[in-house]
């Protein structure tokens, strides 16, 4: 976009925005990684878009948040847990697992009590609506993330999924400052 456009004026493409944020981090740091950028630009794209959908299109409909599915999800997985490893299962952060537990509770979706061995821990449980409710947005939630996936052929899809795992595996050493 000129000066002259203003946002209002026209809507940027995707790849006008990958390109100017490419030309803009070379400009920024000439010996910048294209590749690298790329993928990452994209697959956080990618990911907050499917995100967003997944949100408005099935969980805020079933009256939860994405979090609030991802957490009965995790429950539904693996069975009772420890509040701090169904957040680090669910991807929600430890700051707002109090928060979202209080709601599902409140809603009787989950239930806390003390753990018969260590009376200081706390499990969470999925009550039955929990686990009704679950069910629901999970059979839900899978439907739409099909609809994702048919841009892909399952070839295609296999292959992606291998390559996500393997990143997801890699952890790069913090930098010092």
């Amino acid at each position: 976009m000129d000066e002259s456009t203003t946002p209002q004026d026209s809507r940027l493409s995707g790849a006008a925005f990958e390109k100017l944020a490419n030309d803009s981090t070379r400009e920024m740091f000439p010996e910048y990684d294209e590749a690298a950028m790329a993928l990452c630009f994209n697959l956080i794209r990618l990911a907050n878009r499917i995100t967003t959908d997944l949100e408005v299109s099935v969980h805020r409909p079933g009256s939860l948040s994405f979090s609030a599915f991802r957490l009965l999800f995790a429950i539904r997985a693996v069975g009772a847990g420890y509040p701090n490893e169904l957040a680090r299962l669910s991807s929600v952060s430890s700051a707002s697992m109090s928060s979202l537990l209080n709601t599902l509770e409140k809603y009787g979706l989950v239930t806390r009590e003390a753990d018969a061995s260590d009376k200081r821990k706390t499990l969470v449980r999925l009550t039955p609506l929990g686990e009704g409710r679950v069910a629901e947005l999970a059979r839900k939630n899978s439907l739409r993330e099909s609809d994702w996936a048919e841009g892909l052929t399952r070839t295609e899809a296999t292959i992606l999924t291998e390559l996500l795992r393997k990143l997801l595996l890699h952890h790069p050493p913090r930098p010092q400052d």
